[in-house]
């Protein structure tokens, strides 16, 4: 009878830590680099008649099965602008051969090279990813910097996918609260009303100021401790270039005042972290 039982106990324990391990959400590193000498026929471009350009990334890509089919196709799409490729591989290959904006308005040829020396004035696209996870959300968070030869100054940005790895699915805004308009009018108070976000009410642009809602942010993330969601605007969406990108905290317990949440954000955030 007692071999029994340990036996029993030993295949719970097995059982549970399969289903553990279903859980866990792993990555590898993929990185790729492309460099091209952008070649024109004459000197109408301001920057003479030949640079170069540079594609690179190093990004965190999951496991096979870590993340539903539908997750995968949203992350290739936020590393790749892709939503037609079938796989990793075939979207890093495209977007390494995609011409820069400038090339799709002017005559020129370009000219794959083995790599750019560090003397030659060249534009550059570089994109970024890492991935940190709890027991139950695992964050991928994506930074993309570009450089176009002639520009004022470069370009970048921060974007988030948030997975659920009990599901293996994408988390969005839509899950977490009820209705968008009231998030939104939430935002535009939280700018003003909180102290947090103090920088940002500083930056705003006029049409932006004493608002009562802002525009629907494209980009969130959950803050580790469960405690707020920062919603987050890019460059030149509600501040000037100079302020940089916008995060605009939103505390759990303050959101829950002014959007009701959805039954999975309670289960997410916790009894106790919102008012009902």
């Amino acid at each position: 009878m007692k071999r029994t039982t340990i036996l029993l106990t030993l295949a719970a324990l097995l059982l549970v830590g399969c289903r553990h391990g279903a859980n866990e959400l792993t990555t590898r590193t993929i990185s790729g680099e492309k460099c091209y000498q952008v070649l024109f026929d004459n000197d109408e471009a301001p920057w003479g008649t030949d640079f170069y350009t540079k594609a690179d990334f190093k990004l965190e890509w999951p496991t096979k099965g870590a993340m539903s089919a539908e997750a995968e196709r949203e992350l290739l799409l936020l590393y790749f602008m892709d939503s037609a490729a079938t796989d990793f591989d075939e979207a890093a290959q495209r977007w390494l051969a995609t011409p820069f904006s400038y090339e799709e308005e002017m005559d020129c040829e370009r000219k794959p090279v083995k790599s750019i020396d560090d003397n030659e004035e060249y534009g550059y696209m570089h994109l970024e990813s890492s991935c940190t996870q709890d027991s139950v959300l695992a964050v991928f968070t994506v930074n993309t910097e570009s450089f176009v030869v002639g520009a004022a100054h470069g370009m970048y940005s921060v974007d988030y996918l948030t997975i659920d790895k009990t599901t293996g699915n994408a988390v969005h805004i839509e899950d977490l609260v009820t209705d968008t308009n009231m998030l939104c009018e939430a935002v535009a108070r939280a700018i003003q009303d909180l102290d947090v976000n103090k920088d940002t009410r500083e930056c705003l642009f006029d049409e932006f100021r004493d608002t009562d809602r802002m525009p629907m942010p494209g980009n969130f993330v959950i803050d580790s401790a469960r405690n707020s969601i920062m919603v987050v605007y890019g460059l030149y969406e509600i501040t000037p270039y100079a302020c940089g990108i916008q995060s605009v905290v939103l505390p759990i317990y303050w959101l829950s005042k002014h959007v009701p949440l959805t039954p999975y954000a309670k289960r997410l955030f916790g009894p106790g972290s919102y008012i009902e």
